[in-house]
């Protein structure tokens, strides 16, 4: 083996051509998948990470909604506003408290 410098042959392109480069072949292809195959992997994650991100967004829409329907449907069956809503059409609030109605079955 003659001893030379590194940067005549890389240059030269005399380094590709040399029988230790042409062993390490694999190792160097294994590399480029290994390398293709992370940035592969960082474009899925920031896929996903990205719809995850709009998910929140949608679901936390959702959730303000729920809790504005909650806050309508507990203001509309109030008492007071059914007897403000009924008093417009004749219906009066009973003052009366309640009574149980008691029947005596098979006594007769």
């Amino acid at each position: 083996m003659k001893n030379t410098s590194f940067l005549p042959d890389f240059i030269g392109g005399d380094l590709f051509s040399k029988r230790t480069v042409t062993k390490q072949l694999p190792f160097i292809v294994y590399v480029v998948a290994l390398s293709m195959l992370y940035i592969t992997n960082t474009y899925v994650a920031e896929d996903v990470n990205s719809e995850l991100m709009k998910q929140n967004r949608v679901l936390e829409s959702k959730h303000v909604e729920y809790i504005y329907n909650k806050s309508e449907i507990t203001k509309l069956t109030k008492q007071s506003y059914l007897v403000k809503q009924l008093k417009d059409k004749g219906i009066k609030e009973s003052v009366e408290p309640l009574k149980k109605i008691t029947t005596s079955r098979g006594e007769e």
